[in-house]
């Protein structure tokens, strides 16, 4: 019976080799700003429940201590949210990370000691948040509502330089 030689190189070409190369780096410039952006919007949702926690958190405080409580939000990038006094915030402070904010709030953000904000705040107040040093306009935005503090949360749609609470719109189902 007559045998085939066996080849004893195995492996890939040069050629081979740049061409999947070359597809790979296809692929990934073809995803790289989806994957970017939806890292983005991973961070502001983040945000944005970090946020909205630390204001409920700061009201339920306030009732079950019966004493007033103050958030404060400062603005600007990478934002350490802190309470005034302290115990307001059971977990401590808490920062937002690589998040620009920016709010209405001519004042900290005080709850009564029925978790009602002071009457002294008759309009509604926005805050507005967005990643640090993106050029994209991604924002997602928090409205208080005067009187008893309801909080709504949506996507924000006006210019970087705003905080109307009509331009945060909330999703519909």
């Amino acid at each position: 019976m007559r045998s085939l030689p066996v080849h004893s190189e195995q492996g890939f070409t040069q050629l081979e080799i740049v061409i999947v190369l070359v597809v790979m780096g296809i692929l990934g410039a073809i995803a790289a700003p989806s994957f970017l952006n939806w890292v983005n919007t991973r961070k502001l949702e983040v945000g944005l429940a970090e946020l909205e926690g630390t204001l409920i958190e700061g009201q339920d405080q306030a009732i079950r201590l019966s004493k007033t409580c103050t958030i404060n939000l400062p603005t600007g990038s990478s934002a350490v949210l802190s309470s005034s006094p302290a115990d307001c915030l059971r977990n401590g402070n808490r920062t937002l990370e690589g998040i620009q904010l920016r709010h209405s709030l001519a004042t900290p953000l005080s709850f009564d000691f029925k978790g009602r904000i002071p009457s002294s705040l008759t309009a509604e107040q926005t805050i507005v948040l967005s990643i640090t040093n993106e050029a994209n306009t991604l924002s997602k935005c928090l409205v208080i509502a005067p009187g008893i503090g309801l909080i709504r949360v949506g996507k924000y749609m006006g210019s970087s330089t705003t905080t109307l609470a009509s331009n945060c719109k909330t999703s519909t189902l």
